[in-house]
């Protein structure tokens, strides 16, 4: 079911993809990757779905239930605090305070590194968020993280895309 909803997505079918996700979350919303692939849809949807969808549906409420649902459930899953961090720290003015919300997405970030210390995309991430980063160690992590980045984020769907791209950094 989650491939035909990534389908949705790969054709920027906003509301089938939308209707398809609440009814699958509402069987399944223990199931992580239905919920990764449903908060990832919000959180992009939020800036490119179109006028129209935007206008229907509360995304920045759904948002916030979403990540709200994804921390009682999956708070001790390196990848949560992954994507959940990494989304909350881009743009926290998106699921409430600024200030605090920024904080938490940072502490969820290295939580997923200490969760996954041997995990070099975490680790590249966590160092490239440091504001005193010694250069050498942060380029050392990018380059090893792309053959993994680029195998990772193989699929199809928002997520997948977002974060291939993203991901694959340059030095």
């Amino acid at each position: 079911m989650i491939e035909s909803i990534l389908e949705f997505e790969e054709n920027n079918e906003f509301e089938e993809a939308f209707n398809a996700y609440k009814n699958l979350y509402s069987k399944q919303n223990l199931d992580y990757v239905i919920w990764k692939h449903f908060f990832f849809f919000l959180w992009i949807s939020i800036e490119d779905a179109p006028k129209e969808f935007r206008e229907k549906i509360d995304l920045n409420k759904e948002l916030v239930n979403m990540l709200s649902d994804g921390k009682r459930n999956f708070s001790e899953l390196a990848e949560f605090n992954f994507i959940a961090g990494y989304t909350v720290t881009l743009f926290p003015y998106e699921f409430g305070d600024f200030d605090i919300l920024e904080k938490q997405g940072k502490e969820m970030l290295l939580k997923a590194t200490l969760i996954e210390p041997e995990n070099i995309i975490y680790k590249m991430v966590h160092l490239g968020d440091l504001p005193n980063v010694n250069r050498k160690e942060y380029e050392k992590a990018v380059i090893a993280a792309k053959p993994i980045v680029q195998k990772k984020f193989n699929g199809n769907g928002f997520l997948n895309k977002y974060f291939k791209h993203v991901l694959t950094r340059k030095i």
